[in-house]
């Protein structure tokens, strides 16, 4: 009989020391992921509200960034659209950062050869056809390229979106699924821009502009801007089709496709230069 009570005792003290362990467990566990769930939400409020303190201008600069800070290559196809007609442009370009731009045109065959180049604030125009380069004015960047829809400002950013502008946070929205910043840019008096205002919607996730809305100067849509198929290269965004509509045109669209694109870490100044377009194929 007394070895039955010390069993029973000695399994009942097991047990005891058994469920207490397990306790002790289970809250020091909970305990883990309540302070990893804190953690995390304090992170996200944090970011949350960095995200949401971001002036107009800052937002505008961090696009900038993305865009306009990095050397690179592509390769692509301009697709002019028109009621009756339709004609696609083969475009090959080199930029080293915002500063210096060449494209060249390497399709249809009677344009092939045709080069843009931008150093700086000039701008030239190579035409094989008669062997001459004329200097483009800064008026003519706000008129149609290669009779697309897009200005030869869209294609050799002449204008600068952080220096020719001021800047105004309206607030955000939803667009193609992202929920971007909605700002407003206003050309400054010496701007040599053709529109009135422009509203552009920025990702707050990645910063890259979805859509852009230029207006004339009675605040009239002139025509839209829509970025779609966003890839990243070594940390950039980078849309690869962009399509521009006139508001007051229908059945005419310009649609730009990269088909190739490539980050370069070094490009010679020189190839950007008048003599070097003479020579490119």
């Amino acid at each position: 009989m007394k070895d039955f009570v010390r069993t029973d005792l000695y399994l009942s003290i097991k047990l005891e020391i058994w469920r207490r362990f397990h306790l002790n467990y289970i809250y020091t566990f909970f305990m883990k992921v309540k302070k990893l769930i804190l953690s995390l939400l304090v992170f996200c409020f944090t970011l949350s509200a960095h995200s949401q303190s971001l002036s107009a201008y800052q937002i505008i600069e961090k696009t900038h960034k993305n865009r306009d800070l990095q050397s690179f290559k592509s390769q692509g196809k301009m697709t002019i659209l028109r009621p009756t007609w339709k004609r696609v442009v083969g475009i090959k370009t080199w930029v080293k950062t915002r500063d210096m731009t060449l494209v060249l045109i390497t399709a249809p065959v009677k344009e092939k050869g045709l080069a843009f180049l931008k150093r700086g604030n000039n701008l030239w125009n190579w035409q094989p056809s008669i062997g001459r380069t004329i200097k483009i004015s800064a008026s003519a960047s706000n008129q149609s390229w290669m009779g697309s829809d897009f200005t030869t400002d869209d294609i050799l950013k002449y204008v600068s979106f952080i220096d020719d502008f001021t800047h105004k946070l309206l607030g955000k929205e939803t667009f193609d699924g992202e929920i971007c910043y909605k700002v407003q840019l206003t050309p400054k008096p010496n701007s040599r821009m053709v529109w009135g205002k422009i509203i552009s919607w920025i990702s707050t996730k990645d910063f890259v502009e979805r859509r852009i809305e230029y207006y004339d100067d009675t605040g009239k849509l002139m025509r839209s801007c829509v970025m779609r198929n966003v890839k990243t290269f070594n940390g950039h965004k980078v849309p690869m089709l962009i399509e521009i509509t006139p508001a007051n045109k229908k059945g005419h669209k310009s649609i730009l496709e990269i088909t190739e694109y490539t980050l370069v870490a070094s490009m010679q100044e020189s190839f950007f230069s008048i003599q070097n377009i003479k020579r490119l194929h």
